[in-house]
Formats: structure tokens, sequence, C-alpha cells
């Protein structure tokens, strides 16, 4: 797809995306990655289910929420809300510390190097998945992933130009979903 197409189409979805928040009330928000795990052990050791309360103020399109209820006796619920300001976080340490690590079992950076990208190009690749995933979230261009006592993560598709000028390559990211709008790379490379 150009990229003037793309464009085009999340323009047209920007306007008509229905968002929720997900409501787990009387908890606090999990912001961060240490936050979450926090809300793993509160699970563990309390009535409160740790997927409930790290779901608890993250925002997906109405048609691609997780289903309620979790568990029995779930008690939370989502609200419409008019919109959200898509934030996306990617560690660069996810390519210079994981990517371009020669002794994955997978080897991703044996993938990367296909297309021309080696760790010289970590910031770069950084910027370029922060772009698309921000603007695939923001208009509900994601697929579900794995639920679990984390969150929720989300795959999004991320397109790179082959650097030896033969086209380009589209594959799946995964990201974990975060309160108020907010996604965070967890893996670059998921599958084609």
């Amino acid at each position: 797809m150009s990229d003037l197409k793309r464009i085009n189409d999340y323009a047209r979805k920007m306007f008509s995306t229905n968002w929720v928040k997900w409501v787990h009330e009387g908890t606090k928000p999990a912001d961060t990655s240490a936050e979450k795990s926090a809300n793993v052990l509160i699970g563990t050791l309390s009535k409160h289910c740790a997927m409930c309360l790290n779901l608890n103020g993250c925002c997906f399109v109405k048609e691609k929420c997780p289903q309620k209820p979790l568990h029995q006796n779930c008690h939370c619920y989502t609200i419409n809300i008019p919109a959200i300001t898509a934030k996306a976080d990617c560690p660069i340490e996810k390519f210079t510390k994981y990517v371009f690590v020669s002794s994955l079992i997978d080897d991703k950076r044996q993938l990367f190097e296909l297309w021309g990208y080696d760790i010289m190009d970590s910031k770069y690749l950084q910027q370029e998945f922060i772009k698309q995933a921000k603007l695939a979230y923001s208009v509900g261009d994601y697929e579900l992933g794995l639920l679990n006592e984390y969150g929720q993560r989300i795959n999004i598709a991320i397109t790179l130009n082959r650097k030896d000028n033969n086209g380009q390559v589209t594959f799946r990211s995964g990201w974990m979903v975060y309160p108020n709008g907010k996604i965070v790379l967890t893996t670059p490379y998921g599958r084609k």
C-alpha cells in the first residue's frame, strides 16, 4: 500500500473510530511495567484479578476490546470515550540488545540484516516503529494479541523499506497496552 493511500485510510478511520476505556473501579491504573508486575503480586495475594487490574484505564477500539467478563464475578466495565491521544514507546534496547544479538534462537538479526539493517540503524528503527505504531493504534489498526495477568498485548503491522531498494517488507510487531492511549513495544518482530 502506498504511503498516500495509507494516510488517507488512516484519516478516514480517525473520524469513524469508537473508543472505550476499561474500568476496574477503586484501583489505580498501572502506568509502568513495574506497576503491572506489582499488580500481578497483588492479584496473587488478594481477591483482585491481576488481568483486571492491568487493564484498568487501557483504551481500545470498541470492536477490538477484550471480551467481558474476564472471569466469574468480574465487575469491570468499559466507558465510551471520544478519542485517544496515542503515545508509543519503543526502548532502543529492543534493537541494540535484542534484534541485533546473534545468540537468539530464531535469529531476528538475520532477517533485519537481510533487509539491509544493522545495529547502526537502531535509532532509525526505533523512530520508525514509534511513528508507525502510534498512527496505527490511534485509528484502531491493530489485532488483539495475548491477554494475561500482565495485561493486553496488541499486534501492529510495521512496513520497512528494504535498504537494497528491493521493495518493502511488512511484519507484525508486538506491543503492550497501557492506560490512556499508551503502548510499549514488547517484540519488534512477531511474524509476517
